[in-house]
């Protein structure tokens, strides 16, 4: 290929110089082309790298990130002897003297003090060295500020961490996939009775129920497979450190790793049990309560149907038959007795609708569906809304007190809060028994509204009619879905396992 004007070949160029440097003279030069190799790479290193003399202490070199890093110029650096730059003298002559002995010396954080007198940690490499026929030292410096800082901040961060869950009443604890201890807080530790060492590397279920095999329901198994946080209510018939049985509210979440998959797991359970234990003696308090209430109703519907109505019906015969019978009476007095019995034939009605809403008496002589279906038709026509009660299964069924009346209670309530909020103009109700179960379904076509907006209200606002009809679900020990939007109406859904046995045909 041919060269373009100008082209000048270095290498051919340095081969005609040297050949013109006299023999004696190449040493030198090689030597100088050596050291200045050697100066490049002296100053491009990141950490600090000096000599000093071995016998004077002196600096003899250093390169350009170990004058930076300590604030000298190069003159003013050697001029300085060793001590000069470190803030801990005697532990700096020990190291010394370990160098000269001929070993190489690694010395994790040493502290040395840089021209405006800070003080800083760093980490030393130093060895001993032939140069130009002394003994010189050669000290690479490593200004560890920054690292020691971040060690620090993690230590505290540790501290802190370990403190906050410590202080946990929770049982929390590190299990790795097969579920076996990788850490755990204090009140962990002390439910197992065992040293935080002695813990590691035991199953969680081994540790604390002395089982073989995970928990029933246990969360941690299903995070494994759905990858995410899991909750579940686990009942421990026994559990290690705790006397009776147990409930545990236990939480776990997942920690996985760059591909996205779970490699460990936080696990933190809350003993629950005297919440349940409480919640077990409200529900029989309220199941006992409503009996009660239905009790005392029975006895107040039979009062006002047997004695207040049939007094004010013979009141009201007694006015019909004064007027009967004594024509002769002043036409404004007989106006007043005609007044009278409209009044007391009105109060009839009233005592004996009152009486029927405590306690249908029609509940006994018709049966649950004949008397809801009387109920609906009744509703209907004294509220201007259609309701289309239809039923399937319930006939050959014959069910305990408490299960009529609290379905009987259930249409009612939902009636109830139909007339009152929905702005319906038609109602469907659904009652099938399929067993084990009978279900109910309420369904209106009203204006509706935001579920969770409305019982985030329902205490405050004081509307108990959703709280009553839940609390019966409750007592029935059945399921309530409850589905509405604005301007698509309600739908109730309510499941319960019934207590009843068919009749015999």
């Amino acid at each position: 290929m041919a060269k373009k004007p100008g082209y000048i070949n270095m290498d051919q160029r340095v081969k005609e110089l040297k050949s013109q440097i006299p023999d004696g003279k190449l040493a030198e030069v090689a030597q100088i082309e050596s050291e200045e190799k050697y100066r490049q790479l002296f100053n491009i290193v990141t950490d600090a790298i000096m000599l000093f003399d071995a016998e004077t202490r002196h600096f003899i070199d250093a390169n350009d990130t170990a004058l930076s890093l300590y604030g000298y110029s190069r003159e003013e650096f050697l001029k300085l002897r060793h001590q000069d730059i470190t803030a801990e003298p005697k532990k700096s002559d020990a190291s010394i003297r370990q160098i000269l002995e001929g070993e190489l010396v690694r010395i994790p954080v040493r502290y040395h003090k840089k021209k405006d007198g800070t003080i800083f940690p760093v980490e030393i490499s130093a060895s001993t060295c032939m140069l130009r026929n002394r003994k010189v030292i050669c000290g690479v410096i490593r200004d560890i500020t920054e690292r020691n800082q971040t060690e620090k901040a993690l230590r505290e961060s540790e501290a802190e961490k370990t403190a906050l869950l410590d202080a946990a009443i929770d049982r929390i604890r590190h299990v790795d996939k097969d579920m076996k201890i990788i850490w755990g807080n204090k009140a962990a530790v002390d439910a197992s009775g065992m040293s935080p060492e002695d813990m590691v590397g035991k199953t969680c279920y081994q540790l604390f129920v002395g089982g073989d095999t995970p928990c029933k329901g246990c969360p941690t198994l299903r995070s494994k497979e759905t990858g995410r946080i899991e909750r579940a209510v686990i009942h421990l018939p026994k559990a290690k450190r705790i006397i009776g049985q147990s409930y545990w509210d236990v939480y776990c979440i997942p920690l996985k790793n760059e591909p996205g998959n779970p490699e460990s797991f936080i696990q933190i359970a809350r003993n629950i049990t005297e919440q349940i234990r409480a919640e077990e003696q409200i529900h029989t308090l309220t199941h006992e309560l409503m009996k009660a209430q239905e009790s005392e109703r029975q006895m107040i519907s039979r009062e006002l149907h047997d004695r207040v109505a049939q007094q004010l019906a013979v009141a009201k015969i007694d006015c019909e038959l004064l007027l009967n019978h004594h024509p002769a009476i002043h036409p404004e007095i007989r106006r007043k007795i005609s007044e009278m019995t409209i009044t007391l034939q009105e109060s009839i009605k009233a005592v004996r609708d009152l009486s029927y809403d405590l306690r249908p008496p029609a509940l006994d002589v018709m049966g649950l569906v004949d008397t809801l279906s009387q109920y609906c038709h009744d509703f209907s026509e004294n509220n201007g809304i259609s309701v289309d009660f239809s039923t399937a299964g319930m006939k050959d069924l014959k069910l305990d007190f408490d299960t009529e009346i609290n379905l009987y209670r259930l249409v009612i309530e939902g009636l109830t809060n139909i007339k009152k909020h929905a702005d319906a103009s038609h109602v469907i109700i659904k009652l099938v028994a399929v067993s084990p179960n009978i279900i109910l379904r309420i369904e209106d076509n009203g204006r509706g509204f935001d579920v969770q907006e409305r019982l985030a209200k329902i205490t405050k606002e004081k509307r108990m009619g959703i709280r009553s009809i839940e609390e019966r679900v409750k007592l029935l020990q059945g399921e309530m879905a409850l589905r509405s939007k604005p301007k698509q109406g309600t739908k109730i859904f309510i499941k319960f396992p019934y207590k009843g046995k068919k009749v015999s045909s």
